[in-house]
């Protein structure tokens, strides 16, 4: 595993450069639907980091599965508490786990953190709890990845559309396997505004639109906790 500006990547073969993954957190949501319809309009794959926030649009775990994105475990609740120990995360990843099984047929071995790995939230909650859950769920076989693009649909620009697209398609890199971050929750109808846009400019300049699964390099960043 290579560090490059504070960004872990496994080094990149030539065969999976001009790749972009398109990830999704905290739905299924209630813009999830449209994506999933852009996403099959085009025929690409992305990899949904599902949580059960929205009960009402978790069923739609299903679909994502069905239609060949990859699943990942976000969180159960998406409260910051999880990082209150490392049992208290494990339970809460179980839990969302056993969700996915019960939709898809199958656990995952996929995960993010709520905030990213390199959070400092949790520092608020338990010293150094990040790091030692890191630990933890690699020894069972877990794989956490992180994003190396961030469309800041989750930030200031979660109205704006032209800013999202812009933010994706400026950030996007031949010389590396590209991890872009966005959402499908609540509060996101510029996301979905935005996606068919990076889409098609993705397909216009060389790049390959693929879920993530075992053999994608791993993005992480640097833990802060």
């Amino acid at each position: 595993v290579i560090v490059y500006d504070g960004i872990i990547n496994n080094p990149i073969s030539p065969n999976r450069d001009k790749v972009v993954y398109l990830t999704f957190d905290d739905g299924p949501g209630r813009y999830t639907e449209e994506l999933l319809d852009i996403l099959k309009k085009y025929n690409v794959k992305a990899t949904f980091f599902v949580t059960n926030q929205f009960k009402a649009y978790v069923p739609l775990i299903k679909r994502e599965h069905d239609e060949g994105h990859s699943i990942a475990v976000h969180t159960l609740t998406h409260k910051w508490s999880v990082y209150d120990s490392v049992e208290t995360y494990i339970k809460d990843f179980n839990d969302m786990n056993n969700i996915v099984e019960q939709y898809t047929g199958s656990k995952t071995n996929l995960f993010r953190f709520p905030g990213g790995s390199s959070n400092t939230i949790s520092r608020g909650h338990s010293k150094g709890v990040v790091s030692a859950i890191a630990n933890e769920m690699t020894k069972r076989g877990y794989v956490y990845f992180d994003w190396n693009v961030d469309s800041n649909d989750a930030g200031s620009d979660i109205n704006n559309s032209s800013n999202i697209y812009y933010n994706v398609i400026n950030n996007v890199s031949h010389s590396r396997a590209n991890v872009v971050l966005m959402h499908d929750s609540a509060n996101h109808r510029a996301t979905v505004n935005a996606l068919s846009d990076i889409i098609r400019y993705g397909k216009n300049n060389g790049y390959t639109f693929k879920a993530i699964d075992d053999s994608t390099p791993i993005i992480r960043h640097r833990v802060n906790n």
